[in-house]
């Protein structure tokens, strides 16, 4: 190899001439392993080729430079313009390549020096002999369907335990290695059992395993951690993390969303071992099923998943595009493996994925009836799943039954309310009611056009919105007072006869006719009928302070206030129905209290619920001001017309308002039936309605009671977002450089070409049991694809990657590491696996199932997958590297050892909860809030509130996550906020983390909870509390030394707590869970400083 080197770098011509710009990079695996091997194009050049030469030689043809393109055969040895070529195969001397690579002059020499990555020697020989040998060329290994190829013979035939093993002995032999003995059983079954359920075994559970002796011991304890519930719980936290869940929408405010049904949906898939396939297809298309259920619905909440906007001025069209490649992406990460979002802006530069290809991709999701701007902070944006329990569905057929027999009972009352109401009538005629009789009036005010001029009384001054007009005199009628404008003003009926009409620009001032102060009681009635929005009457200052009362017209609501100074020292109320069309009477009647429950507003008689908007009225409301009729304050004119305006110097109750309403319905009755407008019956059918029809209003009372508590359910059955297909569906465009204001070809539904092509799903759906198939006609050239055959296209079996980055991934669960250790790329820029047969055998076996073997495996079985990998010898070695594997295989990428492995900050948490003994093991529900330090939401829209009891010690996994400040203590251990798709965890070692375990109120109190409990459980012995602590805690016997540490850590702790008994009481307040009264407080405290050493040590959250 050496001589070749010298030959080719003293080579001239147009070898070492032309000038190409071709980077090349550093070669993945270490050269030593592979060097008596073969050169394997996929394994030793793609990635040399692919790290640094594909960025300007590549797929993306708006990069590419002097024309070379080196991620294709055919276009790498083409001839080049210059009549060379760059690969000349078996002619090293006559490859372009060749001479840049080995050349030292700066100007000639690939990659360029300005780059910075030159090449190793060992990367040029590489590439030499590659092209010695012919140059070689394999399609890119993971774009081709894995073909199963048999376990390889091993010389120790009677280690492995199964074809896993046969695999990684392999490799292990062939370098010369030794696979490390068994984990002792203490050891393995705490790995397991975290692996398996994300908590800890007990010490009784390893006292059984350690005393079962038979062959199948372990292999039992494997099927009873894979039968538990909790496997479920530990398998979604992983896909949590791929789905990007949250509890909040992410954007501006990170308002509340509710999509824990969606994680209850997957916990219960994992714990059911719902194929994968159906998995796969009821996330991304559960909609489109035939018939679908609604759990198929409640799984398409995968996609809805992304961060959504609520901000106000953000453009929706630039966020509904970020919704949608997100989820572009993330489907592209979860299945493909592939990092799909590097081609939303241009193609590709390292894989066969154009950009056409991936709004192609777009399409498919572009289709969902949302919006970009949700405008919903404490909701789901729809569309939206309600999702009742047993119970609320038992209540909801209940309560709807109950609705429409209130319904049916109200209808039969108003097919009777004719003939009630035409002898209620003639009854009235006969013996007309009674007027109100409590006295206390000031003043009655008719409006009416039979008024007389009186010259000679004061005037009043009326004014109009464009300035004053002629004075006003004060009028009086045959028997009662009122006041007008001078000129003509004009009438219409009224409901006492005529009435005045307001135009909006005018108001009658009526001088100082009454001034009530806030602790004198009055009424004030009036018939209304109002056209827009206006102050019927007020006597009230002009600003800043508006001191007076008033009675106004808003949105069809009546709105009283009576202020001493707004907003702070006053009563606001208005009625929570609306009133809309024709007359109504209004009586306000204000008992002199100062609060608003002593203001009563009658409407047609009746009492109405308003809403308290101020209630702290303290001050005077006198004022100099006259009482206005039509304004407020020579504001807020109104529009309608007023008639039989009444003051009372008392507070009047609620048969006066029933009677002085009567009165203007009399005017009606006393009219023949055949003479009433339509505005009349309808205003006296209304009132007798609501005053007299007595089994109307039972009926209308008892319709009300039914449509609120079937309100009420509806609003507490708690939903979830889902997919749904818009008719007719979106247009989509391929957007230039990724700029969702620059719209290029539209485009339609498709997949990559450079994976197999997309065909029509034929999917049978018979009670919730999917079945898939694929259309075997021609659909034809009008065809457009949808989700649902995207998502079998995805676990079609000639797909080439959804089975290797699957079972890849739950590789890397157990090992720390895939087999390709780059579990979210499987492109040109991913790791060649460090065991690809065995990658390839378990792909074909995950995808195919093994019918033919000793147990039979169905297709697409995640539990028989999980169950082969953790019951393989390989899984249970000893972690313990000796001095030669630590030299030899550093990274552990042979696998002659188990990996140590730091728990997810989830279940670091649910450990010191069990064997604390606070975990509360419900499975699923809402998401809850425990502890967490003060101010951490400050700059959101909401509020943390803590929760209180059993919700305070549920799992890891149900604690609200919070995308913009998620649970402190998981952000320190590594948990992602979720933003986007993640793939796998870093784990990292940092003072921060001890500090959550020594003083996070949480593992302060499981300290404290597990030292009650070894107290409680060993209520004598020093040495055996120590023992059973340690035992919880770490799962195994302490040896002697650690006891003895242990004992003089807890003899300090006791010594420095008996001289300051105080700090013994302040650690024990931490945490809401109850201290025994029985229990020394100073021996707890100690106990409690040793718990939390023990909940310290790095093996309590290693498995």
């Amino acid at each position: 190899m050496k001589a070749v080197t010298e030959m080719i770098c003293s080579a001239s011509g147009p070898a070492r001439r032309l000038s190409l710009t071709l980077v090349v990079a550093v070669l993945a695996m270490p050269i030593g392993l592979r060097a008596a091997s073969a050169v394997d194009f996929n394994r030793d050049i793609r990635p040399i080729l692919s790290d640094h030469c594909y960025a300007c030689h590549g797929p993306d043809e708006g990069k590419r430079k002097a024309g070379l393109r080196l991620d294709q055969r055919e276009s790498a040895l083409n001839q080049l313009k210059s009549g060379d070529h760059a690969i000349k195969p078996g002619e090293p001397s006559r490859s372009t390549l060749v001479g840049r690579v080995t050349s030292t002059d700066p100007d000639e020499i690939m990659p360029p020096p300005e780059e910075g990555k030159p090449l190793s020697k060992e990367q040029v020989e590489m590439l030499v002999r590659w092209v010695q040998e012919g140059a070689p060329w394999k399609d890119h290994w993971a774009f081709i369907p894995p073909e199963k190829t048999a376990p390889p013979e091993v010389a120790r035939a009677g280690w492995p335990a199964n074809e896993i093993d046969r695999f990684i002995l392999a490799r292990i032999e062939k370098a010369v290695l030794e696979p490390a003995p068994e984990a002792d059983r203490a050891t393995l079954l705490r790995r397991v059992t975290f692996d398996l359920t994300g908590l800890p075994p007990t010490p009784e559970q390893v006292d059984a395993f350690i005393a079962d002796q038979s062959p199948d011991a372990y292999e039992k304890v494997v099927d009873r951690l894979l039968s538990s519930p909790h496997y479920g719980e530990r398998m979604t936290v992983n896909w949590l993390d791929l789905a990007r869940y949250a509890d909040t929408s992410g954007y501006h405010f990170d308002g509340v969303r509710f999509m824990w049904l969606w994680r209850d949906w997957v916990i219960k898939a994992f714990n059911e071992n719902k194929p994968y396939d159906v998995f796969t297809v009821e996330q991304l298309a559960g909609d489109l099923l035939p018939n679908p259920t609604r759990d198929q619905r409640l799984a398409t909440g995968f996609v809805r998943n992304n961060m959504t906007n609520d901000e106000g001025g953000a453009d929706p069209d630039e966020y509904l595009n970020k919704y949608v490649a997100d989820r572009v992406s993330t489907m592209g990460s979860v299945w493909l493996g592939l990092t799909v979002a590097c081609a939303e802006c241009h193609d590709h530069k390292f894989d066969p994925l154009k950009t056409k290809e991936f709004y192609q991709l777009y399409a498919f999701y572009h289709n969902v009836p949302e919006k970009g701007l949700d405008r919903i902070r404490t909701d789901n944006p729809p569309p939206r799943l309600p999702v009742p329990t047993v119970e609320q569905a038992v209540q909801y057929v209940e309560a709807d039954f109950t609705l429409r027999d209130a319904e049916k009972t109200l209808q039969d009352r108003i097919n009777e309310l004719g003939e009630t109401q035409e002898k209620w009538e003639r009854e009235t005629q006969e013996v007309p009611p009674a007027k109100p009789d409590g006295g206390g009036l000031i003043a009655r005010l008719t409006l009416d056009d039979s008024l007389k001029l009186t010259p000679e009384l004061t005037p009043a001054a009326a004014t109009h919105e464009s300035g004053p007009a002629a004075d006003g005199r004060e009028v009086v009628g045959a028997s009662d007072a009122a006041f007008v404008r001078e000129d003509v003003p004009e009438f219409a009926d009224g409901r006492l006869g005529r009435s005045l009409k307001f135009d909006g620009k005018m108001h009658l001032d009526l001088g100082s006719l009454l001034s009530p102060d806030r602790t004198n009681s009055f009424s004030y009635g009036v018939w209304v009928k109002a056209q827009s929005n206006g102050a019927v009457l007020s006597k009230m200052e002009q600003g800043p302070g508006f001191r007076g009362f008033d009675l106004h017209v808003n949105d069809h609501r009546f709105e009283v206030h009576l202020v001493h100074r707004f907003p702070d020292d006053a009563i606001k109320v208005k009625t929570k129905d609306r009133f809309e069309g024709g007359w109504r009477h209004v009586l306000v009647s204000y008992d002199g209290s100062g609060k608003a429950a002593g203001l009563r507003v009658y409407v047609d008689g009746k009492p109405r619920a308003v809403d308290t908007e101020k209630d702290a009225l303290k001050g005077s409301i006198a004022n100099a001001e006259p009482v206005r009729i039509g304004s407020r304050s020579g504001e807020g004119h109104f529009k309608g017309q007023l008639d039989d305006i009444r003051f009372f110097d008392r507070a009047l109750p609620q048969e006066d308002a029933r009677l002085l309403a009567f009165e203007g319905m009399l005017t009606i009755i006393k009219k023949s039936r055949g003479s009433r407008s339509d505005e009349e019956r309808s205003d006296l059918q209304r009132f007798y309605r609501e005053n007299y029809a007595i089994d109307y209003l039972r009926a209308e009372t008892a319709l009300a009671k039914a449509r609120k508590v079937k309100n009420e359910l509806i609003a507490a059955i708690p939903s979830s977002m889902i997919m749904e297909e818009m008719s007719p569906p979106r247009e989509t465009y391929q957007f230039i450089r990724g700029d969702f204001r620059s719209k290029g070809e539209r485009v339609f539904p498709r997949t990559p070409e450079f994976l197999p092509p997309i065909r029509k799903a034929k999917v049978q759906n018979a009670d919730g049991k999917v079945t898939l198939a694929f259309d075997s006609a021609d659909p034809g050239p009008d065809w457009s694809p949808n989700r649902l055959d995207l998502a079998a296209w995805l676990m079609s079996p000639e797909h080439p990657l959804t089975a290797r980055v699957t079972v890849n991934r739950y590789w890397a669960m157990l090992f720390g590491a895939g087999l390709v250790n780059t579990i979210n790329d499987f492109g040109s820029q991913g790791e060649w696996p460090s065991h690809p047969e065995l990658l390839e055998w378990l792909a074909c076996r995950f995808r195919d199932g093994d019918v033919n073997g000793a147990s039979p495996v169905a297709p697409w079985d995640v539990k028989a997958l999980v169950r082969l990998i953790v019951t393989s010898r390989t899984y249970r070695q000893s972690a313990v590297a000796t001095p030669e594997k630590m030299e030899r295989d550093p990274y552990n990428r042979l696998l002659s050892r188990s990996p140590r492995l730091q728990l997810d900050a989830e279940f670091i948490r649910d450990n010191a909860l069990a064997v604390s003994g606070l975990l509360n093991a419900k499975i699923g529900g809402a998401s809850v809030k425990p502890y967490q330090p003060p101010g951490l939401w400050d700059g959101t829209d909401s509020v943390f509130v803590q929760d209180h009891g059993d919700d305070l010690y549920r799992r890891g996994m149900y604690v609200f996550w919070r995308r913009s400040a998620h649970y402190p203590a998981f952000a320190t251990f590594d948990a992602p906020n979720r933003e986007v798709c993640t793939f796998i965890r870093q784990r990292t070692q940092t003072p921060l983390q001890s500090l959550v375990l020594m003083n996070d109120p949480a593992f302060v109190e499981c300290a404290r909870a597990l030292a009650q409990r070894v107290m409680m459980e060993e209520p004598v012995d020093l040495n055996r509390r120590l023992h059973r602590a340690f035992r919880l805690t770490l799962g195994r016997q302490p040896e002697a030394d650690e006891l003895a540490t242990l004992q003089r850590t807890y003899e300090q702790q006791l010594a420095s707590f008996q001289a300051d008994p105080k700090s013994a009481g302040d650690l024990l307040k931490v945490g809401e869970s109850k201290v025994p009264e029985s229990l020394d407080q100073v021996k707890l405290a100690a106990m409690s400083a040793v718990a939390n050493v023990l909940l310290n040590l790095n093996e309590a959250i290693t498995r």
